[in-house]
């Protein structure tokens, strides 16, 4: 008769740990969607938001982590405006159309210093899906 014993902290090891074989698949395939972000994300040649050309594409990373449910790995880009917001979800997912009013007693320019007024009605802006389409990088393994 034979006698089965578990090894409960190698199955843990295999299963759980980031060092293990599938922590270490799930790693190789994050970095993989990562960098395929990194492709599809586009630039504007002269930036935007104040921020320099490629700033979104190069905040984008990808990171281990576990929660009660185990091991996962956290993808994308945490680039914001200079005021907090998640600039990228403009660029993922159309804007509506919608009024940009000056924060102060001065109107609102242009990068070429073309000047509106204090009030501006911005027509929105077309989806540049990058972020759920690089998931198809694994769809092609």
């Amino acid at each position: 008769m034979a006698r089965v014993v578990w090894n409960r902290a190698e199955l843990q090891r295999l299963l759980a740990s980031e060092s293990g074989p599938v922590g270490r698949d799930l790693a190789v395939k994050g970095e993989r969607v990562a960098n395929e972000q990194r492709r599809l994300a586009p630039v504007s040649p002269d930036g935007s938001h104040g921020r320099p050309p490629g700033y979104m594409r190069d905040r984008i990373s990808a990171s281990m982590g576990r929660d009660e449910r185990g091991l996962h790995v956290d993808i994308g880009t945490d680039a914001t405006t200079p005021d907090g917001h998640p600039y990228p979800l403009d660029v993922e997912f159309p804007t509506r159309p919608h009024v940009i009013r000056s924060h102060g007693d001065y109107p609102l320019r242009d990068k070429h210093g073309n000047v509106f007024g204090k009030e501006v009605n911005h027509p929105g802006t077309e989806a540049q899906p990058f972020l759920r389409p690089s998931l198809e990088v694994l769809r092609r393994e």
